[in-house]
């Protein structure tokens, strides 16, 4: 039963892996523009922008979990698999550490009006100046940030369930929290897009550049990751439990492959 997927749950390897340390990389670098810009090193503007076209590809990275090494084959579900929890663990860290301090920051009015002026807030204003409920305590935007913001940690949660789980019945757990919050997360993305555009548009400033770039481009990837994450987590789950089915059939009945 176990063989079936002999690569799930493993670390990427190859070119893949090269890529996700690549996007690692990348968002340390982001870090580092924020460090240079509070010391005054670096304008905020046009760095924002530079920002933005640096960290959206990284945003798109876990669909290299799609793509076999050479020489390699890889089963749907484990395919499906390393792109869910890699697509979890990005997503966890984008909500816990940008979005849980932006919705704490709003709710003490501390980022209320921001400018390009106010380095301390660039992180957030950087976003924040094209998509003006950010900056403004849009009512509709605390709400989602605040459902999302405490998602975070609880989708770190869940890949660190899978990823480091000292047995079957953890990993399932770890399967569960990322089939919830992705399934959760979905519905805040749509509500996050249709709140905008029932008004149509008022909200986002910075041209096109602002729209595509800042407004489409770093929030599509939480639109179309789902249509993996969520029948990944399904189809995972559904092998997990037909092994641990089996490895129970084992240890009661003392079954063994042939009976597989």
């Amino acid at each position: 039963m176990r063989h079936l997927h002999p690569n799930l749950g493993k670390p990427a390897s190859g070119r893949r892996q090269v890529i996700y340390l690549t996007g690692a990389a990348i968002t340390l670098g982001i870090g580092f523009l924020y460090v240079l810009i509070l010391m005054g090193v670096i304008p905020p503007t046009p760095t924002d922008v530079i920002a933005a076209w640096i960290i959206l590809p990284v945003l798109f990275f876990p669909f290299v979990a799609l793509w076999d090494n050479p020489g390699e084959t890889r089963t749907r579900v484990e395919k499906f698999s390393e792109f869910g929890f890699l697509w979890l663990l990005i997503s966890g860290i984008t909500q816990t550490v940008w979005e849980l301090p932006w919705f704490i920051l709003d709710l003490t009015g501390l980022l209320h009006g921001v400018t390009v002026n106010d380095h301390w807030a660039w992180i957030w204003w950087t976003y924040g100046g094209a998509d003006t409920r950010y900056i403004t305590s849009n009512p509709t935007i605390a709400g989602l940030e605040f459902m999302a913001g405490f998602s975070g940690p609880l989708e770190l949660f869940g890949w660190y369930l899978y990823k480091f789980g000292k047995n079957i019945e953890q990993q399932i757990a770890g399967c569960w929290w990322a089939l919830c919050i992705c399934v959760g997360l979905t519905y805040l993305t749509g509500a996050f897009f249709v709140a905008e555009w029932h008004v149509g548009w008022e909200h986002i400033h910075q041209g096109v550049t602002g729209f595509w770039l800042k407004f489409i481009g770093l929030n599509l990837p939480w639109l179309i990751a789902p249509i993996i994450c969520i029948p990944a987590a399904i189809y995972e789950l559904g092998h997990l439990y037909r092994v641990q089915g089996y490895d129970h059939a084992v240890e009661k009945y003392g079954l063994d492959e042939s009976h597989e």
